[in-house]
């Protein structure tokens, strides 16, 4: 009977508290309409976990001692307190024969007791609520939530977070084996590259954070960009380039800067068994080669004109020392170019990195898109349907109208070309005979003209935007509105354009000006050096 009793109480305490649980998992599946909240299948059924253990723990631990039970019993079955009395009267050590009556009484009375006699009851009013309750939760998991895309395309961009973390760590490694840098540089460059790592491994899933972390630490990397690196690259791998050709060697396509160092190095030790002559051309080739790396390397410029004077003055001695300085020179621009390297490598992988964030979680919305659109082509297509009869009869309609427009525009046209060519003749009057020349060459004639010389390119402006000065001469008409064309003869062999221009004189300046449009934009090394190859092959 006692374990009856347990299980009455059970039941009632059950259904008079279900409606707490169910209460609780419907606001947590409200508050999941809301806002975004991850599990919030787990969450909502929470509550209801908790409440199955309260009760269990209701059911198994809640004591019941037999005078309790004694006691429920006589009030349950209106016995007269005959269960309780006699086990109160069975603690006493007095024995007389009115306690051996009552508790014969009472055991007669327990042999007919059953735990069916405790009836289980709920408490209705309360589980029909919890039950409309877990029903509307219910309904609220089945439905789509609108969350749901939210929370996508939060995972989405956690997954190419830590895609980003890991091709960072990936770069650190790479910027730590790289030998070519200074220590310092490699302590700066891994520190800037570690702090984005330990943000983007903190990100919960939020796109705008990691686009500002990955901006943050761009515009920091960018601010170690010198302006004229990629200039300097070029002027010295030229200087590599000429000074192959000095010795004698064959010369790179892609000279290295450290082939630069070598080269200079090797010319110091040649110059020794040199002729006066010998001495004498080599000092006006230093000259023009301090001339051209005067704004893109001043210290190894300024280091090749000090050569050249020694040699010009025939002091070995002095000239050996200033190779030397150049070489220097050189390499510390290697390591300056390795340090611009590493930093535009680490751009160039966090443009990358910063580009699959913006587009994680879009495929999503494609989908959902792509499934609207053909909701609404299947409508289009009811509708065409529809529209395809009354069109038929329009286009016969149509038809009959278009046959007599035919006629009158077939009549207008042959007027209209009658206007034209009357008026064709006064309008050829304003043009003298410089402008119908440049009006009947193009650009790519131009070059075709050109081709009696193959130094000659076509040049209509120059690199800073400003066009060139052509000189135009005004026509003077002739007797009867008549205009006399004469053609102009030019003084460059081979040349029928003013625009053309030999190609050594604007290939520096061509050169000059793609490498600073190559270091003011955020272009990849990997491309950048199409453009050096390609002015590289340029060279006479």
């Amino acid at each position: 009977m006692a374990l009856r009793l347990r299980l009455c109480d059970t039941l009632w305490f059950a259904s008079s508290t279900l409606w707490i649980a169910a209460l609780l998992s419907l606001a947590i599946q409200l508050a999941g309409r809301l806002f975004p909240i991850p599990g919030l299948l787990w969450i909502s059924l929470a509550p209801l976990a908790l409440w199955t253990l309260i009760v269990i723990g209701y059911l198994a631990v809640r004591p019941l001692p037999p005078i309790r039970v004694a006691q429920r019993i006589d009030a349950l079955l209106d016995a007269r307190e005959r269960l309780a009395t006699a086990l109160e009267l069975g603690q006493r050590a007095e024995r007389t024969p009115l306690v051996e009556l009552q508790q014969r009484d009472a055991y007669a009375f327990a042999a007919t007791l059953t735990p069916r006699l405790a009836p289980l009851r709920v408490n209705r009013r309360p589980l029909i609520a919890a039950l409309a309750l877990a029903a509307a939760v219910v309904a609220l998991m089945v439905l789509p939530n609108p969350q749901d895309q939210v929370l996508a395309e939060r995972a989405a961009i956690r997954e190419a977070t830590q895609q980003a973390v890991a091709q960072i760590e990936q770069l650190r490694q790479e910027i730590a084996q790289n030998q070519n840098l200074s220590p310092e540089e490699r302590a700066a460059l891994d520190r800037e590259l570690a702090e984005l790592q330990r943000r983007l491994e903190q990100n919960p899933g939020n796109r705008e954070e990691a686009l500002a972390d990955l901006s943050t630490t761009e515009a920091r990397l960018q601010q170690r960009l010198t302006p004229d690196a990629d200039a300097q690259r070029a002027a010295l791998e030229q200087l590599a380039r000429n000074l192959q050709a000095i010795e004698n060697q064959p010369q790179s396509s892609r000279p290295t800067l450290e082939q630069a160092e070598d080269a200079l190095r090797q010319l110091a030790q040649q110059i020794e068994p040199m002729t006066a002559e010998e001495r004498a051309q080599l000092a006006e080739q230093l000259r023009q080669e301090a001339q051209q790396l005067q704004q893109s390397a001043p210290q190894t410029a300024q280091a090749l004109q000090q050569a050249a004077d020694a040699l010009q003055q025939n002091n070995v001695q002095q000239a050996q020392q200033a190779l030397e300085q150049a070489a220097q020179s050189v390499q510390q621009a290697q390591q300056q170019q390795a340090a611009q390297q590493a930093a535009q490598q680490a751009i160039a992988q966090l443009q990358e990195e910063r580009q699959s964030i913006v587009q994680s979680g879009q495929q999503q919305q494609g989908q959902q898109q792509q499934g609207q659109q053909q909701q609404g082509q299947q409508q289009g297509q009811q509708q065409q349907g529809q529209q395809q009869g009354q069109q038929q009869q329009g286009r016969q309609q149509q038809g009959q109208q278009q046959q007599g427009q035919q006629q009158q525009g077939q009549q207008q046209q042959g007027q209209q070309q009658q206007g034209q060519q009357q008026g064709q003749q006064p309008g050829q009057e304003g043009l003298s005979g410089s402008q119908m020349e440049g009006n009947q060459q193009s650009p790519a004639t131009g070059n075709q003209a050109g081709t009696g010389s193959s130094d000659l390119v076509y040049q209509p402006f120059t690199p800073d935007g400003q066009p060139r000065d052509i000189e135009r001469i005004q026509g003077q008409e002739g007797a009867g509105g008549q205009t006399q064309v004469q053609q102009g003869q030019l003084n460059v062999p081979g040349g029928a354009s003013p625009l053309q221009t030999p190609y050594q004189q604007v290939l520096r300046e061509y050169q000059r000006a793609a490498g600073e449009a190559l270091d003011q934009s955020a272009i990849p090394p990997h491309l950048k050096d199409y453009v050096r190859d390609y002015f590289s092959r340029l060279e006479p």
